[in-house]
This record gives structure tokens, sequence and C-alpha cells, in this order.
């Protein structure tokens, strides 16, 4: 494993552990980490023809702007939460396809993705506090097994670069479901916890 690998394990671990665990108290913050991700992992993805270092740099820089973005649009937060949500729920499915049977092609992925954003997006507000647990719950788990699997790529089969693959093993899948219900879990009871506390 070298230098950009370690670096870009860590950065997306990193990302997913704060999603996972301070996801709905600091959600402003929540939706930069989920518009990091997205554009670093993007970013990563579609620059697969250049050089590890110019992958990085950019993939760090389209990180930065799409943090910026989702940071910015606060207020359209319950709908972004819940078209992100849609995005892993369509890796989930994508996933669970390619474990019991042939690999989804690209289109199928699209499809998935597409229908994940719109019907997330159009839900995102009708489910309030429950989306935004669950998108950072979702998220986080994502990103946490994605860089797990860059840092231990030649243990755990598949393709780094498409990250439709991440949740495409039967331990990735695994792995993703244990840290969703836990960070989904702990989540619900701290908000529990905090609204206690503020009737006190």
């Amino acid at each position: 494993m070298d230098w950009t690998d370690m670096l870009w394990g860590a950065v997306v671990i990193g990302s997913g552990i704060f999603l996972s665990v301070y996801g709905s108290l600091l959600f402003k913050f929540a939706l930069a980490a989920m518009g990091f991700g997205i554009g670093f992992i993007g970013g990563w993805y579609f620059l697969e023809d250049q050089d590890d270092a110019m992958r990085m740099l950019i993939a760090l820089i389209a990180g930065g702007i799409f943090a910026f973005l989702l940071f910015s649009l606060v207020r359209f937060g319950l709908r972004i939460a819940g078209a992100i949500l849609g995005v892993v729920l369509a890796f989930v499915v994508g996933g669970i396809i390619d474990i019991i049977g042939p690999t989804p092609d690209r289109w199928l992925m699209i499809i998935l993705i597409i229908g994940g954003i719109g019907g997330g997006g159009f839900f995102g507000n009708r489910l309030g506090d429950w989306i935004i647990i669950l998108a950072t719950a979702a998220a986080g788990a994502f990103l946490v097994v994605d860089g797990i699997q860059i840092w231990f790529a030649s243990r755990i089969a598949g393709d780094l670069d498409d990250p439709t693959q991440t949740l495409a093993q039967k331990l990735t899948m695994l792995v993703f479901l244990v840290i969703f219900g836990i960070a989904a879990l702990s989540q619900n009871e701290s908000i529990k916890l905090r609204r206690r506390l503020l009737r006190t």
C-alpha cells in the first residue's frame, strides 16, 4: 500500500466516522462531510487515467468544493439527506444483486442511483429527524467500509476505483450493515438524551 492509498483511506474513514458519530448532532457539518465524501470519491473515480498524486490533489479539491456546496445548502438539508440515503440504498441494492446473481451493469447502477436520488429527495422532508439519522448513518457506514477496502485491498477483492462495487461482497455488506445499525441506534439515543436534557 503506497502513501496515496494510506491517505485516501484515512480521509474516507475519517469522514465516515464523523458522520456515523456526529451526523444528527452536527447536521450542518455532517452535510459538509457528506459533500466532501461525494466529491473526493467522485474525483478519484472519474480521474483513473491520471497519476495518483494528481488524482489525490483533484479529489481533495473536488471534496472541498462539494463540502462547501452542501454546507451552504443546509436549508435543503432534509432533501439532500434523502438523496444521499437514496444513493447509498442504490449501492446496497446493487451489492445484493452482485452477491446473489450476476454483476449489475453500469446502466442498471445509473438507473438505481437516479431513482435513489429522486425518491430519497422526494421523501426526505416527510421523514423528519429520521432521514437525518438514516442518511448520516448510511453514508458514514459506506465511507468507513470504502476506506477499509482501500487499506486492505489485497485481502478484499473488488474494484477500488468503482464505488458501486464497495458493497458487492458478503464481508463488506456485513460490515456496512453492522456499522449502519450501530450508528443509527446511537444517534437515535443521543437525540432522545438531548431532548430529555432540554426538558429539564
